[in-house]
């Protein structure tokens, strides 16, 4: 608790403590976790956020017993501005290391499935060998739900799919998209599929958002979608096809480990792509490490 004196007035201030607890307590979801975490018992981190709810006057956090925490609107504003002033306070750790000669830090990543199954560990073992005074922390995630840690500062930098306007972006690979038929589909006896060719063919989609590129070019170019099923599973989805009910577009790096035989498999208009990038918040603003993490990344991909 930070005291100061406005006149004869005496104001309690919260203080950077107080406010890491809180940004805890919202990452994990929970006031357990988050004491485990911080190595703190669990009535001391509620402790703290009642101090600093009081402090502040307003409400953050809403707790019930057997329901999930909930953010107020006030906490979720405050919650920006907090993220804003801890990596800022770690921005300020990197350059006093700097000035020192060393480099630390860390960097909060998300990723993609396609992208931690394919590239992380190569990028992961390469960034560690070259900077092993730097620490990675990971998150996997939708698209959407990258593009919100990154938006809310949850994560320093993320692999993403273009276009994303709303991100200061650096491209990497280009993906091709692929086609998933069932045993005598008709399609099997074309060595290419064309958008036009899936127009009321029954789609199997993925809740991954894996095809919502060419689902949109074929919403543009006015070609009738069946969007038949919706999976939150791969596997189920690879179900359904084999049993015939529909055609799955996924990108072909997402294949790796699939048992899905590739005379099935038909390549989707050679110039459609998925294009993976890194997306954060703003390039100039990125700290020294994020800064090193973009150049050690992009060699691996070059």
């Amino acid at each position: 608790m930070n005291v100061i004196y406005e006149g004869d007035k005496q104001l309690v201030m919260p203080t950077i403590n107080q406010f890491e607890i809180f940004l805890k307590v919202v990452d994990e979801g929970s006031f357990t976790k988050a004491a485990g975490s911080l190595h703190m018992s669990q009535p001391a981190v509620s402790h703290a956020i009642s101090n600093l709810e009081s402090e502040l006057g307003v409400t953050l956090l809403v707790r019930e017993r057997g329901k999930d925490l909930i953010v107020t609107d006030i906490g979720k504003r405050i919650l920006l501005q907090t993220r804003n002033i801890v990596n800022s306070l770690e921005k300020i750790d990197e350059e006093v290391s700097l000035e020192k000669g060393l480099i630390t830090g860390t960097i909060r990543i998300a990723t993609i499935p396609s992208v931690t199954s394919h590239f992380l560990p190569k990028i992961i073992k390469t960034f560690q060998q070259k900077l092993p005074t730097i620490s990675l922390s990971f998150k996997e995630g939708s698209q959407k739900e990258i593009k919100k840690w990154l938006t809310s500062r949850e994560i320093d930098i993320g692999f993403v799919i273009l276009p994303c306007p709303e991100l200061d972006t650096i491209p990497l690979i280009k993906d091709q998209y692929v086609v998933m038929l069932p045993d005598g589909h008709p399609l099997l006896q074309k060595k290419l599929v064309r958008l036009e060719d899936l127009e009321n063919e029954p789609l199997i989609i993925s809740n991954s958002g894996y095809e919502a590129p060419i689902i949109n070019l074929m919403r543009k170019q006015r070609i009738t979608l069946i969007e038949k099923y919706h999976t939150s599973n791969l596997n189920t989805s690879l179900g359904m096809i084999k049993e015939g009910l529909g055609v799955l577009i996924l990108p072909e790096l997402s294949l790796e480990n699939l048992s899905f035989p590739k005379s099935n498999l038909r390549p989707l208009e050679i110039d459609y792509y998925r294009h993976i990038a890194l997306g954060l918040p703003s390039l100039k603003g990125a700290s020294h490490a994020v800064q090193l993490f973009i150049e050690i990344t992009k060699e691996l991909f070059d």
